[in-house]
Order: C-alpha cells, then sequence, then structure tokens
C-alpha cells in the first residue's frame, strides 16, 4: 500500500463525544470552570464548543451498560470523494455512514473496539 492509499485526507479533530453519568455535573464544570460555550441540548446530550472543537457529553443512562468515557472520536477529512473506497482497499470495517444536511461521516471500527468517525463539512468551521 502507498502512501496515496492511505492518505484519508485528515485535516484534525472534529469532536470528542464522551459518556457521563451526570451530564448537568459535567455541563457546569466544562462552562463554568473550562469556558466552553453550549451550542447544542437534547434529552441525552449536550455540545460544548472550545475555539472550533466541539465535545459531546452524552447520558450513561439509567440501567443500561454503557460506562463512562470516550464514545468515539471523529477526525475532520478534506474530501469526501473516494474516502470509502480507500477505507475499504484499506480493509478498514465501515460500521455506518451518515449523510446530514450539513456533513457526511463514515464511521470506523478502530482498535479495542474505539469508534472513529470520519466527517466532512462543506464549510469544515461550522457545526
Amino acid at each position: 500500500m502507498t502512501a496515496k492509499d492511505t492518505d484519508y485526507g485528515i485535516t484534525g479533530f472534529d469532536h470528542v463525544d464522551i459518556v457521563v453519568k451526570n451530564r448537568e455535573k459535567a455541563r457546569r464544570f466544562f462552562t463554568e470552570q473550562l469556558r466552553f460555550d453550549v451550542i447544542g441540548e437534547g434529552p441525552d446530550h449536550t455540545f460544548l464548543l472550545l475555539g472550533d472543537q466541539v465535545l459531546g457529553l452524552h447520558d450513561s443512562g439509567e440501567g443500561k451498560a454503557r460506562l463512562a468515557g470516550v464514545d468515539h472520536l471523529a477526525f475532520r477529512v478534506d474530501s469526501w470523494t473516494g474516502l470509502r473506497s480507500r477505507i475499504l482497499r484499506a480493509r478498514i470495517e465501515v460500521v455506518a455512514e451518515k449523510e446530514r444536511d450539513d456533513s457526511r461521516s463514515l464511521y470506523l471500527k478502530g482498535p479495542d473496539g474505539l469508534s472513529i468517525e470520519l466527517v466532512w463539512r462543506p464549510e469544515p468551521h461550522r457545526h
């Protein structure tokens, strides 16, 4: 495999999602102590922004086996064209694909079961 075959156009982090036991406590810590801004909330998640980096807080859920910790890491890519083909040629397992109004994502199976998202945004600094 050549370097071109494994160049996925990763330009940096897009976001990191973590699972927390107490989302309100985590929200207060990141907003009050570390000065993150809240950019979105839902019934089971809060999205925070620092600079152009997003941190997603997700509820572990009562009675669920989901442990607190990293849910997934998302990396920005500079181009969507041919990305899936290059990933499959490298024999990396694609576990899901999502298309949204403002982005497209491939979810990959990383080492030790870590979920990796490659995300392309037409406007990379917009979340």
